[in-house]
């Protein structure tokens, strides 16, 4: 039976891991949570492990849920939109709100850990766990503005109990990204089927300190690609374009055995990979714009709560915070990259089915932010960028 629980995984992971999701930024590009538990719960996980989802966030989470394979499904439809003004004719209708025409995205999510005699717990996660994208008209420079960038995450995770109280983790992370944009002037070639393998790892470590409390501390490197090659109408073009190193911490509180509450708080560090003239061109045949985003670091504060109504249904909520890390003075790069939601509220509940068999679904709705961008050098007088989401998470839970 273990072997073909394993088998069936390995197989979802792999399909899983060579969909190309992309979606809309939350905290900056990242995804305030994976999977319908973490996403109902505001994202909060690290100092409360609920589901194999703690391969991604903190894999000594692992050690705490049991052998159980989670999949599921987010269906994810962002509401993006711009106007601007340019004195210099590089807007081709001054003022009008042009919305993207980018469909709702639909973004997997498989766990899985395995049953242990030992001090060691071994886990498997494929994840989406950050996107964004536009798909506007022509306006912007008279031409077309468009972008898409989705970013899978595949992380086989091992961690070992220390004690009763103490267990550490280790996940390394094989990535696996896809990136097209078409902007600028028209003289810019489109830049279109960029794809990269990259690497990095996520450490974590989880302390029981009372059957009331629990402390977390995840660590993810930075997730390094090789460059992304673009094979465009001039010649081809390289892009360095990577994910940055971020820490997280988390408290878990469980004050009885019906209700569970989860408080995390996340350092992005943006300017790493997306700060002053980042990203850049390595190869430049296309003589494409330069590119800089020059985004601040990011932090991020998550709070999400558990409660049993009964042996069948538990109800849970949250709420997931984090200042937009735009420049207001790189108004392109906003309208094109337009990672400014700050505010989400979450909800969710799970269904045991059976015993073994579990039914989660989860709501996540970000209400409307504006950002107000200018920049005459680029030749926008004035132009604001808005951004309102929702999501819905469907997923199977199944323990062994």
């Amino acid at each position: 039976m273990k072997n073909k629980i394993f088998f069936y995984g390995a197989v979802v992971a792999a399909v899983t891991l060579f969909l190309t999701p992309a979606a809309h930024a939350t905290n900056g590009m990242k995804l305030i949570g994976v999977g319908p538990v973490q996403r109902a719960m505001g994202g909060a996980s690290v100092g409360l492990p609920l589901d194999s989802a703690a391969t991604i966030t903190n894999p000594a989470g692992i050690s705490r849920v049991g052998s159980r394979v989670d999949f599921g499904v987010t269906y994810f439809n962002p509401d993006v939109k711009y106007k601007a003004n340019s004195t210099t004719g590089q807007v081709t209708n001054n003022d009008a709100t042009i919305s993207s025409d980018a469909s709702a995205f639909v973004i997997p999510a498989f766990g899985m850990v395995l049953p242990s005699k030992t001090k060691f717990t071994f886990g498997i996660g494929a994840y989406g766990v950050s996107g964004m994208g536009v798909d506007y008209k022509s306006n912007l420079y008279n031409n077309v503005t468009y972008s898409k960038y989705g970013f899978l995450k595949f992380a086989p995770a091992m961690a070992y109990s220390w004690s009763d109280q103490l267990s550490v983790g280790i996940a390394p992370n094989i990535n696996y990204a896809a990136m097209d944009f078409e902007a600028g002037a028209t003289t810019q070639k489109a830049h279109h089927g960029g794809t990269a393998y990259g690497l990095g790892f996520t450490l974590g470590a989880l302390y029981k300190a009372t059957e009331l409390l629990s402390f977390g501390l995840a660590y993810e490197s930075k997730q390094n690609f090789p460059d992304f090659k673009f094979n465009t109408s001039a010649g081809t073009d390289r892009f360095e374009f990577n994910q940055p190193q971020s820490i997280a911490g988390g408290i878990g509180v469980r004050p009885n055995d019906r209700l569970r509450m989860a408080f995390d708080m996340a350092w992005i560090n943006w300017s790493q990979t997306n700060g002053k003239d980042q990203p850049v061109y390595t190869e430049n045949n296309s003589s494409a714009s330069a590119w800089n985003m020059n985004w601040d670091d990011q932090f991020v504060y998550k709070a999400g709560v558990e409660f049993d109504l009964n042996s069948k249904l538990t109800l849970r909520g949250g709420y997931n915070y984090g200042k937009n890390p735009l420049d207001p003075v790189q108004a392109f790069e906003a309208i094109a990259f337009p990672a400014i939601a700050e505010h989400h509220i979450t909800a969710g509940f799970g269904l045991n089915i059976t015993e073994q068999f579990g039914l989660n679904v989860g709501l996540m709705y970000a209400p409307e932010v504006s950002f107000d961008v200018a920049n005459s050098a680029q030749a926008i007088n004035s132009a604001t960028t808005s951004m309102s989401q929702y999501a819905v998470d469907v997923g199977i839970a199944y323990k062994f």
